[in-house]
């Protein structure tokens, strides 16, 4: 089975992303609201799939999916934000994420991304 994890500080966007989850066949997934917390589940959980908000309280995003790359440089992050911002799209790709994610995002384009980095 394949393990997600989902890091955003909204409760209510990481509810709505388990479902998509599920919906597109993802059962065992694993949520976070912050960079410590993420850091405490990617250790216990090592996922095969990481999605990151790049606006976190505290530690940016950035941060982050540096500290989670430093754990596993093999890690599949994707990195997310309802933000377009080329600087912070940048930013997260240059730390390490694979790719990026517009939030609010569908089961389509969901499926997509996985697809596109599924082994």
């Amino acid at each position: 089975m394949t393990k997600i994890l989902v890091v955003d500080d909204s409760e209510a966007f990481r509810k709505v992303m388990i479902e998509l989850l599920v919906r597109a066949g993802f059962h065992d997934v694993a949520e976070a609201k912050d960079f410590d917390e993420a850091l405490d589940r990617f250790r216990q959980d090592r996922p095969r799939f990481t999605f990151v908000d790049m606006i976190l309280p505290g530690k940016s995003g950035v941060d982050l999916t540096k500290a989670l790359i430093a754990i596993d440089p093999n890690a599949t992050i994707i990195a997310m934000s309802s933000i377009i911002n080329k600087t912070m799209i940048r930013q997260s790709l240059d730390a390490g994420a694979k790719d990026f994610l517009l939030k609010p995002t569908n089961t389509i384009a969901l499926s997509s991304v996985l697809a596109m980095w599924s082994d």
